[in-house]
């Protein structure tokens, strides 16, 4: 239940906001993009200090539940004024202004949420490969509920209509799903700490009392992100997270311009997704039985990056299959399982390898710090997913894109552009992630030779 809150409140931030806050409500793209690269400078301040302080929090609701119950209700009321703008009080340079505080509000909240959360990973089992069924279940879940949400919102809030033949227009669509995201966010999270409340006994407490200061928090802080596990994987995080962030803020411009599909086709592949996270789930636990993580990451990050940019480069040089074929939208409708098969399988196996940095870490430190450790992902996912969108901006800018409700007509030349400027952005960042994520080292013997270290202590 904690991945359906990080789904249905990402899928909106990663990937409508920018359609609907620039070719709907008419703000300029590089402004939207800008407003959400701002949020990231208080996520670079939030993150560590939430995961900071839920691990060395103390209380009869032991490190992280505390944080969890006050997030819950904010975030469901910032869910619904992000898609609810008062609009006829907001002229261009307020809904600016307004877009920065909602969204700036919300990723603080959402991170009293998600850190603790997630960090109860590590806490339920030290298994090396249960770590991983963990993890994956939280990802599927995730992507569930955003695809579920992605499939109402193309298939029914914004389905094409004589009114609205470019659905992706009808402002109406868009408030409706926020309402809809805030009451499904608010029962997802109260159904995740309530749910786990009954283990909190078995939790991890901290070792001793601690003392608050900013000196000490900012040593304790700059100790747990030096960690030399820990360093290839965030680099590389932030090279993927940097990728998908623009293909996922994009989606919607490249499917309804450059693969001129209409909402209705669109609202098809969702279904497509779905069984992509059907076979993300099963496709994990198959690959990760009796390999090393890493291994199997690096794989799956390879055929991520050649999906994104072979198949769309196919169409621009006129090698994929016409629109008119009727080998067209089945060969699409593969690759989106393809995609979000191999996507699930990355996020799954990188979440399970922030985990086995605990042990490490504890044996440095002689503290556990989950919550620190997965506070510098969720850091990383967010500064990415929010660099990601600012690029997708001034890419948006740099092609000339159409902006306004008025222009509904975008030439094929420019949705060519487009894709040929991603496709050079993403030749950039994935083999950089590649290189970086071959530089992890824990693999299945050291796990296993860290916890036979701390047995010993």
């Amino acid at each position: 239940m904690g991945g359906v809150t990080a789904g249905m409140v990402s899928v909106g931030l990663g990937m409508f906001v920018l359609v609907y806050y620039s070719r709907v409500l008419g703000l300029s793209a590089g402004l939207v993009g800008t407003a959400l690269a701002i949020a990231l400078i208080f996520d670079a301040i939030s993150d560590p200090l939430v995961g900071y302080a839920s691990d060395k929090f103390r209380s009869r609701w032991g490190r992280r539940h505390p944080f969890m119950y006050f997030a819950c209700l904010p975030i469901s009321v910032l869910v619904y004024f992000l898609w609810n703008p008062p609009l006829e009080s907001l002229d261009e340079q307020s809904l600016f202004i307004y877009l920065i505080c909602v969204t700036v509000t919300l990723r603080l909240l959402f991170t009293c949420f998600e850190v603790p959360s997630i960090a109860l990973n590590p806490e339920l089992t030290d298994d090396y490969d249960e770590r991983t069924h963990l993890a994956n279940y939280r990802v599927c879940a995730s992507w569930i509920a955003m695809t579920v949400l992605s499939f109402l919102l193309y298939g029914y809030w914004l389905s094409d209509t004589p009114e609205y033949p470019d659905g992706l227009l009808n402002i109406a669509g868009y408030q409706q799903m926020g309402l809809v995201s805030a009451i499904a966010v608010l029962v997802a999270m109260l159904a995740c700490a309530i749910g786990l409340h009954s283990k909190i006994p078995d939790f991890k407490r901290p070792v001793q009392n601690h003392t608050w200061t900013v000196s000490g928090t900012l040593r304790g802080l700059k100790s747990a992100y030096s960690e030399p596990a820990l360093t290839p994987l965030l680099l590389a995080g932030i090279l993927i997270s940097v990728g998908f962030s623009i293909q996922g803020s994009l989606q919607a411009y490249f499917y309804s311009y450059f693969w001129e599909l209409s909402t209705a086709s669109i609202s098809g592949l969702m279904v497509a997704w779905g069984l992509g996270v059907l076979f993300g789930f099963f496709t994990t636990s198959f690959l990760s039985r009796g390999r090393d993580k890493r291994s199997v990451a690096l794989w799956m990050l390879g055929a991520l990056a050649f999906e994104e940019i072979c198949f769309p480069g196919l169409r621009v040089v006129g090698l994929f299959p016409s629109a008119e074929s009727a080998l067209y939208y089945p060969l699409i409708f593969v690759i989106s399982i393809f995609q979000m098969t191999v996507y699930l399988v990355l996020m799954a196996m990188l979440a399970s390898m922030i985990a086995d940095v605990a042990e490490k870490r504890e044996l440095s430190s002689g503290d556990r710090e989950e919550g620190t450790l997965y506070s510098a992902q969720m850091l990383i996912s967010k500064i990415s997913s929010s660099l990601g969108i600012w690029i997708s901006g001034l890419i948006l800018e740099f092609v000339d894109f159409p902006t306004t409700v008025d222009a509904i007509e975008v030439t094929p030349e420019t949705a060519r552009s487009l894709v040929m400027v991603a496709i050079c952005v993403f030749l950039v960042f994935y083999p950089l992630a590649l290189f970086c994520l071959s530089r992890f080292r824990i693999d299945r013997a050291e796990h296993e030779s860290d916890l036979d270290q701390l047995r010993n202590l």
